[in-house]
């Protein structure tokens, strides 16, 4: 059992890395509850409420799905590539673009590699051709890789798959195990085909998997740079990745701007369909990924993110996955520049802080037919971040709000279900400059604006009302369904529309009209 003293520092690591930006800091949630409230005067004085048509709203065309034939277990099975005989060999990983990245972090870096290993910084290469486990098994010292039971290898040193190098991972495998001790991780440049195995952290002192423990220790990780193809299908990864800066657990990166390869080299691409992720620092982080699908999956019980997409990545789906007690932050977060993700079909329940979150500049993403329940802040979260379409969702039994949405412009709320919330069911605000601090004025993508347009959906039983919203710019409610109110005594909205509240609710019930709210 590990002592008080011992705990005392674990929190305080994890407390330093949540609040430090290398860890993934985010601003989705700064500013929502201190929020100073406007005076009845305020609202009367600066805002007008009007009735208009509903032919003034834009028709909603719903917009065309992508495919998911191309992301299944079949598709994957299809990539093994299964000619070309593999060169290995055992070299330095100094100077090794593919290493560089990590040898030169603080917090991996040469020291962490070369107090595992004990004699020099090696890494095994698959520098070309097409190599299974049992190839490596063959080529390498048995106390570097090893078959230590019928199809379970164990890997003591770095693996690095080279570019248009190819490593196949079959259902022969039963599982990788990456060694804790002596500093093992798996580097891909070119390809990874990986069906019917798993690939975990594994401790050989304890004789188990290598689970999180101090946050400070080094646990095994996986991460693709640019040029790598990562294919992954009925998998498990499990028991990988601490605090250092890819080294999240499954990491899809482009290489650092600084070194020639990300002038060379494409963005990575992944696919991982009908596996399972669980026990990583981050099921799954991106950054400047050409293409992340993650389709079907099981993702559950991870540190800080349930799935991280950030900077630039492109080519975002995911679809039907399953992402459940994340235990610091989010289950689903994107956020800097990642323009038209598509986060559909979704179950998102249980994690420690909000279910989906669009964060900074989050452009031109469809979030639809998610299922985001029992989350310990909010279902769904849209923040800085502009042309946003949330469409068919359910969002029920999250602590606060159903939905809520923050400084952002172009957002459609269509046709969603939000019941049972803790607070609005829908909450929409604009950050007031006298309580947003620096970090939130500098991030809001959309400035202090808030333009939303909300049709059809139902908002019921939900604690503080269907609709709370403060300081918004432009905002249109239309053909909502408010049956049943969560007081005896009726609705209650919240913030600037409560002084309005019976025009509002006589234009948007009794006249069936378009209730729109903009600021003078």
């Amino acid at each position: 059992m590990p002592s008080r003293a011992q705990d005392a520092v674990d929190e305080a690591l994890l407390a330093k890395s949540l609040n430090d930006e290398s860890f993934g800091n985010d601003s989705a949630e700064k500013g929502n509850s201190a929020v100073v409230p406007q005076t009845e005067a305020e609202i009367r004085n600066g805002y007008t409420l009007n009735a208009a048509e509903p032919d003034s709203i834009p028709a909603f065309v719903a917009p065309k799905l992508p495919s998911l034939a191309d992301y299944s277990y079949e598709a994957v099975r299809q990539k093994l590539v299964k000619q070309g005989t593999a060169r290995i060999v055992i070299g330095s990983l100094l100077n090794e673009p593919g290493f560089r990245p990590l040898t030169s972090n603080a917090s991996v870096g040469l020291a962490e590699f070369s107090k595992r290993q004990g004699n020099g910084v090696r890494a095994i290469y698959v520098d070309s051709g097409v190599a299974t486990l049992k190839d490596l098994a063959k080529a390498v010292p048995s106390g570097d890789f090893a078959e230590v039971q019928p199809g379970v290898f164990i890997a003591r040193l770095p693996i690095l798959v080279r570019h248009g190098a190819t490593l196949n991972l079959t259902g022969a495998v039963k599982e990788l195990r990456l060694s804790a001790e002596r500093g093992a991780v798996l580097v891909v440049e070119g390809q990874l085909n990986a069906v019917d195995s798993a690939i975990v952290g594994w401790s050989e002192t304890a004789g188990t998997a290598a689970k999180l423990g101090s946050v400070a220790t080094f646990r095994p990780f996986i991460v693709c740079w640019g040029g790598a193809q990562f294919n992954a299908a009925r998998m498990r990864f499990a028991n990988l990745g601490y605090p250092a800066i890819k080294a999240y657990g499954l990491t899809f990166s482009h290489y650092s701007d600084v070194q020639l390869q990300a002038q060379i080299w494409p963005r990575p691409i992944a696919m991982v369909t009908e596996s399972t992720l669980e026990d990583l620092w981050y099921g799954v982080y991106s950054w400047k990924a050409g293409k992340v699908v993650l389709n079907a999956n099981t993702i559950r019980n991870n540190q800080i993110y349930g799935v991280n997409i950030r900077d630039r990545s492109t080519g975002v789906i995911l679809a039907n996955n399953e992402i459940t007690g994340t235990r610091v932050k989010y289950g689903i977060f994107i956020a800097n520049d990642v323009v038209g993700s598509w986060i559909i079909g979704n179950k998102v329940s249980g994690n420690k802080r909000s279910g989906i979150v669009l964060d900074r500049r989050s452009q031109k993403a469809v979030v639809s037919g998610n299922v985001s329940a029992k989350n310990g802040t909010d279902g769904i979260v849209v923040s800085e971040s502009s042309d946003v379409l949330v469409w068919d969702n359910v969002l029920s039994g999250n602590q606060n709000h159903g939905i809520r949405v923050r400084n952002s412009v172009g957002a459609r709320i269509q046709d969603n279900t939000s019941l049972a919330n803790g607070l609005s069911g829908l909450y929409g605000g604009v950050v007031d400059a006298r309580t947003a601090g620096k970090r939130g004025a500098a991030s809001a993508g959309s400035g202090k604006r808030l333009e939303m347009t909300v049709v059809g959906g139902a908002y019921t039983s939900n604690g503080a009302g269907p609709f709370g919203l403060d300081y918004p710019t432009t905002v249109a409610y239309y053909n909502i369904d408010l049956r049943t109110p969560q007081r005896a005594l009726g609705y209650r909205l919240g913030g600037t529309l409560l002084p309005l509240q019976i025009p509002f609710l006589d234009i948007l019930m009794a006249q069936s009209k378009v209730a729109v709210l903009q600021a003078k």
